[in-house]
């Protein structure tokens, strides 16, 4: 069974560029953990810098290794300091394909 990960973000209105900065230097970390950014998309009709990440794991204890380790990443402190800053809300879910998709 195929397991993803799809993480939904609320980012203040004006602070998109830095997220994204930010974010782009920690896909490299959370891959190296066996996670696979399948996509990233930033809304463009609908609710104002929501941005939708989709990551391919390779199981559930994936998720909690993973992110286990990202937290305890030297570089990680650096993300959380823009995250807490331009964040407002985010909702993660453990998601698999239904049985009409290709």
């Amino acid at each position: 069974m195929e397991l993803f990960v799809h993480a939904t973000l609320k980012i203040r209105i004006g602070a998109y560029d830095r997220f994204a900065a930010a974010m782009a230097k920690q896909v490299p970390v959370l891959e190296s953990h066996g996670w696979k950014l399948l996509g990233a998309y930033v809304t463009a009709v609908g609710p104002i810098c929501t941005v939708v990440d989709l990551w391919q794991i390779p199981d559930a204890n994936a998720y909690f290794e993973a992110t286990a380790k990202w937290r305890a990443d030297p570089d990680f402190m650096s993300f959380r300091e823009v995250g807490s800053e331009v964040i407002v809300a985010e909702m993660v879910t453990m998601v698999t394909k239904t049985s009409y998709s290709p």
